[in-house]
């Protein structure tokens, strides 16, 4: 594995991820101030439940593809015309769960309309999810970022048009990220389209393959995914719209440390399932996370002394709680990056239920936690909740990790001059990119 490559590809995602992440902080922006808590709230509690029922629904197709292209044990053409066949079955699944969802959550704020709009995304969704799986298992990230940075782009042009200059409110922001999505949804399939014939071949042998390994790996993501937003869902039942838009703020701004590891998962899935040998990809990973947890440590510091001067100078004195929750939230979130990190090895390995080990579990604590916290304390109950259960996946994962590859349980706080220079590599090519 080449060291320029690498740091090339780590480069090119987080760069799509800062992109996107602008775009992001630029659009909260103009939702909180022109929604209001409430307004967010609502927004938030209404895209919740299809990026819940997504990550079933995709059948983990998106990890199965990285790992057989990867393997190259099956003719490609093959996998991404079964690939299809199963986006055509998901898409419907989705669609229709999501819809079940809506009417047992039965929020009066969740209008016809709305929950229109927002079903009709999930095909384009799950597209580019199966899409970009597809590049990263050929390792080619280049192409699998051009379907990453556009549609935050098009997302916020058209939240500005639709919400703050035409005051279509949350039928505006709606409106705005269905567009986006399919209009990237249909360049995804033009690009691939250069590549492959885009057939819907239903090979039972390959789609047999491609959803027994793939239902681990959307069990894997369904499991973190509740981790990550049951939360949002349970203070909305509990408490109001107004504590689930302060609380959703101060969340998405912690959870923006993860860019890096992220960037550098996704690398670390595409290489480990190409690669040849695991223990060069071991010794990596954990220089990789021990850099990417001095760092995050670093900016968490900055994060926590500057939020109460800049969140309601940014985002208006309404979300001055936001600042408290952000506080709290952020030590669970530096942890998790152990796992955000680690689990892009495991899973290129084919090791995804590994997860579903550690973070069942930490889900079912959250959940307790969240009931026992949330009546008395509000938003900062579920923060705690959500911090203890990210520390115990965490630790948890870090142990399933030693035992699987062999390393030390001490391995990953044995800092050494090798992963400043990691990490030190990845940031001077980031400046020297962007100073270009």
């Amino acid at each position: 594995m080449a060291k320029r490559q690498f740091l090339k590809d780590v480069v090119g995602v987080f760069n799509s991820n800062v992109f996107s992440l602008v775009c992001g902080l630029l659009l909260s922006v103009l939702l909180t101030r022109e929604l209001g808590p409430a307004g967010f709230g609502l927004f938030t509690s209404l895209i919740v439940i299809p990026l819940i029922v997504v990550s079933i629904t995709n059948l983990g197709i998106r990890g199965a593809a990285i790992y057989l292209i990867g393997q190259k044990k099956i003719p490609e053409q093959d996998i991404v015309s079964a690939i299809l066949s199963l986006f055509l079955i998901s898409s419907f699944a989705g669609i229709i769960m999501s819809f079940l969802a809506y009417r047992v959550y039965d929020d009066p704020g969740f209008t016809l309309l709305l929950i229109g709009l927002v079903l009709a995304v999930i095909p384009f969704r799950l597209a580019l999810v199966y899409i970009g799986g597809i590049f990263i298992g050929k390792d080619e990230i280049r192409k699998a970022n051009q379907l990453n940075w556009p549609i935050n782009l098009i997302n916020l042009t058209l939240a500005a048009i639709l919400v703050w200059g035409l005051k279509l409110d949350v039928i505006g922001a709606v409106i705005s990220a269905l567009v986006a999505n399919i209009a990237i949804a249909i360049y995804g399939f033009v690009i691939l389209s250069k590549h492959y014939r885009l057939s819907f071949r239903f090979d039972f042998n390959i789609i047999k393959k491609l959803f027994l390994l793939g239902i681990l790996y959307s069990a894997s993501f369904f499991i973190i995914m509740l981790n990550f937003r049951l939360d949002i869902i349970l203070l909305e039942r509990m408490r109001d719209l107004h504590e689930v838009g302060l609380y959703s703020l101060g969340v998405n701004i912690a959870e923006q440390l993860w860019q890096i590891p992220l960037a550098i998962s996704i690398i670390l899935f595409s290489r480990t399932a190409n690669t040849g040998d695991p223990h060069a990809m071991t010794a990596k990973t954990l220089s990789l996370a021990r850099a990417s947890m001095i760092l995050a440590v670093c900016l968490s510091v900055i994060i926590f002394f500057t939020a109460p001067p800049l969140i309601p100078l940014v985002f208006g004195q309404k979300f001055i709680p936001s600042v408290l929750l952000l506080q709290v939230i952020l030590p669970g979130v530096v942890l998790m990056i152990i796992f955000r990190i680690l689990s892009g090895q495991l899973a290129g390995m084919g090791k995804p239920q590994l997860s579903i080990y550690i973070f069942a579990p930490a889900l079912a604590l959250n959940i307790g936690l969240n009931y026992l916290l949330i009546p008395p304390h509000g938003a900062l109950g579920a923060a705690i909740a959500t911090n203890i259960s990210y520390a115990v996946g965490a630790v948890g994962y870090w142990i399933i990790f030693a035992r699987h590859t062999g390393c030390g349980y001490l391995e990953i706080i044995r800092f050494r001059k090798g992963d400043v220079l990691s990490m030190t590599g990845i940031i001077s090519k980031l400046f020297n990119k962007w100073k270009n």
